[in-house]
Order: structure tokens, then C-alpha cells, then sequence
């Protein structure tokens, strides 16, 4: 069973006083009648359970989304980072020219 602190309950009792809840539960009864109120009562308890169920199974849905969206982001990073890991290997396993480069000749125009 819920506490109190749970917002769902806390919503119900705290926008409704006494009275309100007193005048609900009369025209309950009047309108389903005393024989059928305990067959109506369990059969919204049972469609709340049946609600209820489904809405924490959504809930479950949408994080192990969340979770796989979250993995797959990881498994992107860590994927990127190999490469440039690897790149980065390769660049300094290529032996370096000894002494510095020679600078390039300059171009000469031709005059048209």
C-alpha cells in the first residue's frame, strides 16, 4: 500500500476536504446502491491495478531505452577515441626525415 508521501496521494487528500470526500462517497452510493458498492469498488481496484501495471511497464520501456541510448553513445566515444588512438600510433611510427625539410623552389610565371 502507498504512503501519504507518494504524490499521487497526496494530490488526492490535500485538493479535497472532508466535506467534498463525504459528499462524493454519498452520491457513490446512491447512484451504484449498497449491494453493488462492494463489486464496484473491486472492480475499480482492479482496472487502478490493471493502470497502474501498465504505466510502470511504460515507465521500464522508456528507461531501457534511455539506458541503450546511453550504451550506444559510450560505445560511439569509446569507438572514436580508438581510432584517433590508432591515427595518432601511426603518425609516430613513421620514421622522421633526418634534419630539417629543404623549403620548396619558388614558382616562376610564365609570361603569356
Amino acid at each position: 500500500m502507498r504512503s501519504l508521501d507518494t504524490p499521487l496521494l497526496a494530490f488526492i487528500f490535500d485538493s479535497a476536504g472532508f466535506g467534498e470526500w463525504f459528499v462524493l462517497l454519498a452520491v457513490v452510493l446512491i447512484v451504484v446502491g449498497p449491494k453493488k458498492l462492494p463489486g464496484a469498488a473491486r472492480k475499480l481496484g482492479q482496472f487502478y491495478n490493471r493502470f497502474r501495471r501498465a504505466a510502470e511497464g511504460f515507465k521500464r520501456q522508456i528507461m531501457d531505452m534511455d539506458a541503450e541510448i546511453d550504451r550506444i553513445a559510450a560505445d560511439t566515444l569509446r569507438a572514436a577515441d580508438d581510432a584517433f588512438k590508432v591515427e595518432g600510433d601511426e603518425a609516430k611510427a613513421e620514421p622522421a626525415a633526418s634534419g630539417p625539410a629543404e623549403p620548396a623552389a619558388p614558382v616562376k610565371e610564365e609570361a603569356t
